[in-house]
């Protein structure tokens, strides 16, 4: 149990928590427990072990995955706990290290019946919760299983990825081995580099990671792969790459590349494409433009794309909320990249930061945050990790990156994929600071009144019409820097009239950020 924190409630109910967020109620309805664990106790854990048979259960919990029985009905007296935590543990230890591996997708995604969010092949819901290592193939095997280790233990889904890396030509792997010979030209593939491309994408597959990938970096700046391509070499590589990559189901392609097309490059960015949809028809897309430029600016009328990937230094409820709203066809959004921990990264664009600041885990948690209540279906975080500096088994424990999964562990206590902006201030009625200002706070309530979720970015009193809740509701505040639930006072509440909450002072990280979160009523995990 060298993985998990374990805590106590009593007398023999006790609570390991995993690495990666997953939490296992153990016994707490045992005859002589007198802990009697509070509701939100039982809401937020995944799993709850019994070892009696004869333990009465509470009523049937929506938010729980599952109830698990243990086979120690009547033990000897004097010998129960020994038994319990040998065989218990044994389970647990069994339970939480396998937990993330269990919970993966069954892929491939693909894009929801109201085109909000993405599901897997059984039609559950996927939220997308990246990292950006990018180019992964520079390091040796054993640290790309470290590094996806790591993150699968701190809870990410999701790894964004490139084949080639973005920062020069030629690119080169752990190996030495180049991408291509002649080294620019995209249609002879070099067999060995590619073979552990292969293999770093098997690592990938094997962990359940959902990958987005880049196939050709355009470049920012002087550009890169951009000089380079061509419609008709585009043709050649996105057969290559399609036909080559079409045995893995866990792809979604992010085409161009930090860089907004010219007529040459959207016309490559759509060569691609087609080419690698005809050889694997069940990948998705997405294109990756220059910041503050969405997938959809100018390739909305596109069919092939699937996903429209935010990208901003900016307050992120003001990019992201657009491109929620844009119709016509309807896609789902998510906030593909915003600051990076420790860079500059055009912070100036940020209503309370100028040039030469850099992203802090407040500033970075708080677009994180803005960008889902805005309708984002998902976030991928950024550290300098992408650098592979001398530092990087650090930084690859930055802060921001800590604190990034706790966004999905909220949106997991309940049905997120229903969650609409709000963006005429139904729920929220009053403290929600001024629009394109830094105290702005982000709502969103579920369209059947389930579960609300609003985002603080300092403390205040602030208002929300109860009236919109569908029943009952209760109230938890969230710490966004340490993932902790607490109760609301007076939860919970009836669904009627006004009612005013101020949060808790300050938070773990000596911050006025808070979330308060609202479900009321059983409501399915099912879309």
């Amino acid at each position: 149990m060298s993985t998990a924190n374990l805590r106590f409630f009593g007398v023999a109910a006790y609570e390991p928590i995993h690495t990666n967020g997953r939490r296992i109620l153990v016994d707490p309805y045992l005859d002589d427990c007198h802990c009697n664990p509070k509701s939100d106790q039982i809401d937020r854990v995944d799993l709850i072990v019994v070892s009696h048979d004869a333990v009465p259960l509470p009523p049937a919990n929506p938010l729980r995955q599952s109830t698990l029985h243990l086979p120690f009905t009547n033990p000897t007296p004097g010998t129960t706990m020994k038994m319990l935590f040998s065989a218990i543990f044994l389970m647990l230890t069994l339970l939480l290290g396998c937990a993330s591996v269990s919970a993966a997708p069954a892929f491939p995604l693909k894009v929801s019946d109201n085109k909000r969010y993405l599901v897997d092949r059984q039609g559950r819901p996927f939220f997308v919760m990246g990292d950006t290592p990018w180019f992964l193939q520079k390091l040796p095997i054993e640290d790309v299983r470290r590094v996806m280790d790591d993150r699968q233990a701190k809870g990410f889904n999701t790894l964004f990825l490139e084949f080639l890396d973005d920062s020069r030509i030629p690119s080169r792997d752990a190996h030495g081995n180049v991408s291509f010979n002649p080294e620019k030209d995209i249609t002879k593939p070099v067999e060995a580099y590619w073979r552990y491309a292969d293999e770093v994408m098997e690592e990938a597959e094997r962990r359940g990671f959902f990958v987005i990938m880049s196939e050709l970096w355009y470049g920012a700046g002087k550009g890169l792969w951009m000089h380079h391509v061509k419609p008709d070499n585009a043709k050649v590589y996105g057969e290559f790459i399609g036909k080559r990559y079409a045995r893995f189901k866990n792809l979604m392609w992010m085409h161009a590349g930090d860089r907004n097309p010219d007529p040459n490059l959207a016309e490559c960015t759509r060569v691609l494409a087609r080419e690698i949809a005809a050889a694997a028809p069940h990948h998705l897309h997405t294109v990756h433009n220059a910041h503050e430029f969405a997938s959809a600016a100018f390739h909305h009328e596109d069919q092939w794309l699937d996903v429209n990937l935010a990208y901003t230094y900016g307050a992120a409820y003001l990019h992201v909320l657009p491109e929620y709203q844009r119709k016509n066809p309807v896609r789902p959004v998510i906030l593909g990249e915003t600051g990076y921990e420790d860079e500059p990264n055009a912070i100036h664009l940020l209503p309370d930061a100028k040039k030469g600041d850099l992203w802090t885990p407040y500033r970075i948690r708080r677009n994180a945050w803005w960008g889902v209540l805005s309708g984002a279906s998902g976030y991928c975080a950024g550290t300098r990790l992408w650098r592979w500096e001398n530092n990087w088994r650090e930084v690859m424990h930055a802060e921001s990156t800590r604190q990034a999964p706790y966004l999905f562990k909220s949106m997991k206590a309940g049905p997120w994929w229903r969650l609409m902006p709000d963006v005429k201030h139904d729920f929220i009625t009053a403290g929600f600071g001024e629009w394109k200002q830094a105290d702005y706070a982000a709502a969103a309530l579920a369209e059947d009144g389930s579960f609300a979720v609003v985002y603080l970015p300092s403390v205040r009193t602030f208002t929300v019409d109860l009236a919109r809740l569908s029943g009952q509701a209760g109230a938890r505040w969230f710490d966004p820097a340490s993932g902790e639930f607490k109760p609301a006072e007076g939860s919970p509440f009836a669904n009627a009239g006004r009612r005013e909450f101020t949060p808790p002072a300050r938070n773990s990280a000596d911050q006025g950020d808070w979330v308060l979160v609202f479900t009321a009523k059983a409501s399915s995990q099912r879309p």
